[in-house]
């Protein structure tokens, strides 16, 4: 980098990155029209389709174009599925309003009607009784280049900033950067990071630097940052990643959150809905096993 007598700052020439450009000019003269119908039909089957589950028809505009939404609790990963299962979706009616499909290495949604966090899906419901409340259950994994489809299919080019955005998900401990020795944390346990259009309180420490967010929740977070959307994002730093008991409990905390008081309205039913969850989970474990 360099600076000129005007202030701004000017990338000075680089002879690395010609040489990489030349070696893309070069690959492109090589490819193949084969080559080129292959990475085009590639890109068509991992494209992000927004569905209509019952009648597989496509939604013709973005999902919150579609529907005015003033609450949107995303759950990201088996364990945040079934917390929301559990706690908040144990009360009141819930009507699915669309569901997301896509392919990638690491997994193809299921089309099944009777869902298990363990399986691969991504579900929008919202409140009959009030449909400006949205929930996502999304335990499947969205691939980098899948990511800003996604944004697009569920919020749109141009979103809405009346809304507040919940997103809970979990990693693994290890991940954690802290000066302390990770075997002295008690795990599992909650980290907050929000955006700078976010007022209320967070219902736990902040996530502290340098750590940082991945995945889908981090684009989600991210896209929220940039359209001034109020958005939290609640991270569960756990041992287990697969579908733990104590790790769903872990986000309990957040059932006194603004976002999700008053949804959450029979907390000792949700207790029992999730050990039935846990039982039916470990019953297909131990069949596949």
């Amino acid at each position: 980098m360099a600076a000129t007598f005007f202030g701004e700052v000017v990338k000075a020439p680089c002879r690395a990155g010609t040489e990489e450009e030349e070696e893309e000019e070069e690959a492109g003269r090589r490819e193949t029209p084969e080559d080129r119908e292959v990475r085009r039909q590639l890109a068509r089957k991992r494209e992000v389709r927004l569905l209509r589950r019952q009648t597989k028809t496509s939604l013709e505009v973005s999902l919150l174009e579609k529907y005015p939404c003033s609450k949107f609790i995303i759950a990201i990963g088996n364990n945040a599925v079934a917390f929301l299962s559990s706690f908040v979706m144990n009360s009141g009616v819930w009507e699915e309003v669309g569901c997301a499909k896509l392919w990638n290495e690491w997994c193809r949604t299921v089309d099944t009607t009777h869902l298990s966090p363990s399986e691969s899906f991504c579900v929008f419901y919202h409140l009959k009784s009030n449909p400006l409340v949205f929930v996502c259950q999304c335990s499947c994994y969205v691939a980098e280049d899948q990511q800003y489809q996604w944004l697009e299919k569920v919020f749109g080019s141009c979103p809405r900033r009346n809304m507040q955005v919940t997103i809970l998900t979990c990693r693994h401990v290890t991940d954690y950067k802290t000066s302390e020795s990770t075997g002295s944390l008690s795990s599992p346990f909650l980290k907050a990071l929000k955006t700078q259009n976010f007022k209320d309180t967070a219902c736990c420490s902040l996530l502290e630097q340098p750590n940082i967010i991945h995945d889908l929740p981090a684009a989600v977070l991210s896209y929220c940052q940039v359209w001034k959307i109020p958005a939290i994002l609640y991270l569960c730093y756990t041992e287990v990643m697969t579908l733990d008991l104590i790790t769903v409990e872990a986000f309990k905390p957040i059932l006194s959150s603004r976002s999700l008081k008053g949804l959450a309205k029979n907390i000792p039913q949700g207790t029992e809905i999730l050990k039935k969850l846990m039982t039916t989970n470990e019953i297909q474990s131990n069949i596949y096993t």
